[in-house]
């Protein structure tokens, strides 16, 4: 029987996450009644992720020679997928009841060219991660100002709509889109594959849509972390997608405005951690803009959770209690993780 929706899970050394990824997939399919298949694909992780990968109850299980990236490990699991819907997902996602059927959904509508769901960052579901990460050359130059965008993700976190950008830890497409607007471009590493990818989408003429009646669990920054060669590979695309979009004035622009760095006011503290606030939310971002974000209401007080710190690298991390309706910063915090 041909499946209804193909999930491509693209995983490098990353194993044990994609072993949960696979098995949240098939019990979606089973309790939501989903004609639905698994695809994994391997990039080049080595013979003993492979065995381990063998034991994943995945329905197509490709293994490239090489790490051909992101962009490459969803164009060779399209190449086997056989649903009219796909799913595109990092191998570190996990999703949570009725995610599937929702983001199926969300696409069926022909407008519609892509849907991601709500990602949570911590296993009790309290920190959302982007929803609509910023774009475009002012964005890079951080001409993004805080209130405006804090209600601006509160609105799509909660209620949902139309996107200029969507986070690529899960889509979901017709294959009929990739069909109109091409598959992922290789010549990007690691990031912004899924950025390039919306401009043609939205240049087709097609919406994207961030769906937060679809939520998952995005164990963000894990895998990424064991991987020497990420923080080369991302720079690597992000100069390929500045002088592509930019050129090479709008590139050098950018890059010498990064290497000035501006620390927005904020008080030192021992521990990340804040106070509740009636009608507040706290933003968390490793960025001194504090955007894009991570954020959670202040219904009691917040401290960031243990699993979630130690995903992150060494360095400062900012947080900022901000009022719900109208996004206004009430208190910024600065803290050091060692």
């Amino acid at each position: 029987m041909t499946p209804a929706v193909s999930a491509v899970v693209v995983t490098h050394r990353s194993a044990s996450e994609a072993g949960a990824c696979v098995a949240s997939l098939r019990a979606a399919f089973e309790a939501e009644g989903i004609a639905g298949e698994t695809v994994v694909v391997d990039c080049g992780s080595g013979e003993e992720e492979t065995n381990l990968l063998r034991a994943i109850p995945a329905d197509e299980l490709v293994l490239l020679p090489d790490n051909r990236g992101y962009s490459g490990g969803v164009n060779a699991g399209l190449d086997r997928a056989r649903g009219a819907t796909v799913l595109l997902c990092n191998a570190d996602v996990v999703f949570l009841p009725g995610a599937v059927r929702e983001l199926a959904a969300a696409v069926a509508e022909r407008r519609v060219g892509a849907a991601a769901p709500l990602c949570l960052w911590d296993s009790a579901g309290l920190l959302r991660l982007p929803a609509d990460p910023p774009s475009g050359l002012a964005s890079e130059l951080g001409f993004v100002r805080f209130a405006p965008f804090a209600r601006r993700t509160l609105s799509l976190w909660q209620r949902g709509g139309e996107a200029r950008r969507l986070v690529g830890a899960v889509l979901a497409a017709r294959r009929e889109v990739f069909d109109r607007v091409g598959l992922f471009d290789e010549s990007f590493p690691f990031e912004y594959e899924e950025t390039d990818w919306e401009i043609r989408v939205r240049r087709a003429g097609f919406a994207l849509r961030f769906h937060p009646a679809a939520r998952v669990r995005h164990l963000y920054a894990r895998s990424a972390a064991r991987n020497p060669e990420t923080e080369a590979r991302r720079a690597a695309s992000r100069r390929l997608f500045r002088s592509r979009y930019y050129g090479a004035l709008g590139r050098a622009v950018i890059e010498t405005a990064e290497r000035r760095t501006i620390s927005p006011r904020a008080e030192r503290v021992a521990e990340p951690f804040v106070r509740a606030r009636p009608g507040a939310w706290v933003a968390v971002s490793t960025n001194p803009t504090l955007v894009p974000f991570a954020g959670a209401p202040l219904d009691s007080d917040f401290r960031l959770p243990d699993e979630v710190l130690a995903s992150l690298r060494p360095g400062p991390l900012y947080l900022r209690a901000f009022r719900a309706s109208d996004g206004a910063a009430l208190e910024t915090f600065a803290w050091e993780k060692p």
